[in-house]
């Protein structure tokens, strides 16, 4: 046998290997649990939401649930751990087939005049027993959730972004850039370039936050012709219907 062929028999031998891990893994990943809703709302007048969480497997699972203050700086979101608002409980166990609310508390007064932001991680530990009911340590992957948390300022204060779109340039690549100059946060969708009927997407679904006082940009495609001129439109904190960024004038 050729060494040619010997290398394309081991090489077939590897895809195999690699499709089975890819199966197992997929396996493993599967979601043994639920967490909703998938952003949570805090009013002033209130000084805690809920979030629950749901065991849909046959086994006991443990959960972690820890809060940061969500922050972002040049386009990158950072969280910061935090005392303004508390799980409760912040570790807990789920039996088979059962859900358990956790409330997030406000630990505080509200804010002034500009929504503050957070997000609550939570993180499934999967823990396997014995037959003795001893736990055993093994090899798991976790799934983790990260939940938005927005704290509103009193109800007499409007609550809303207000947003203004740029295009930029950096090293010899474009980005159009989104800053939100209002007091609560935006939230990016279906985020395209209009042209002649032809909408070319940027990031399509779930784009991400702005959150107030911030910016976020993203980078265009190349086959986007801003020459030809057209219309950068996205959906804003689930709106129906697309609403128009920016429009770029012809220039041909």
């Amino acid at each position: 046998m050729s060494i040619n062929k010997k290398r394309c028999r081991i090489s077939l031998a590897l895809r195999q290997c690699l499709v089975m891990v890819l199966l197992l893994i997929c396996v493993s990943v599967e979601a043994r649990m639920q967490v909703y809703p998938t952003k949570i709302h805090v009013a002033a007048e209130q000084n805690s939401g809920g979030l629950t969480l749901v065991n849909t497997s046959n086994k006991s699972i443990y959960a972690q649930v820890r809060v940061f203050e969500w922050k972002q700086q040049d386009g990158e979101d950072q969280l910061v751990s935090t005392r303004s608002i508390i799980a409760s409980p912040p570790m807990l166990k789920l039996d088979p087939e059962v859900q358990q609310l956790v409330r997030i508390v406000r630990n505080g007064e509200p804010p002034s005049s500009t929504e503050s932001s957070y997000r609550i991680i939570v993180d499934e530990v999967p823990v396997e027993t014995d037959t003795a009911g001893n736990t055993q340590s093994t090899l798991q992957f976790r799934l983790r959730y990260s939940i938005p948390v927005f704290l509103a300022p009193p109800k007499q204060i409007p609550v809303q972004p207000v947003l203004n779109t740029q295009l930029v340039e950096s090293s010899g690549t474009r980005f159009v850039r989104i800053s939100n100059e209002g007091n609560g946060h935006a939230l990016i969708t279906d985020l395209t370039w209009s042209q002649s009927d032809e909408p070319i997407s940027i990031a399509a679904g779930l784009a991400g936050y702005v959150l107030p006082e911030q910016q976020q940009q993203w980078q265009l495609p190349d086959n986007i012709d801003l020459v030809k001129g057209g219309e950068f439109m996205a959906r804003i904190n689930g709106e129906l219907v697309e609403r128009i960024l920016i429009s770029i004038a012809a220039t041909d």
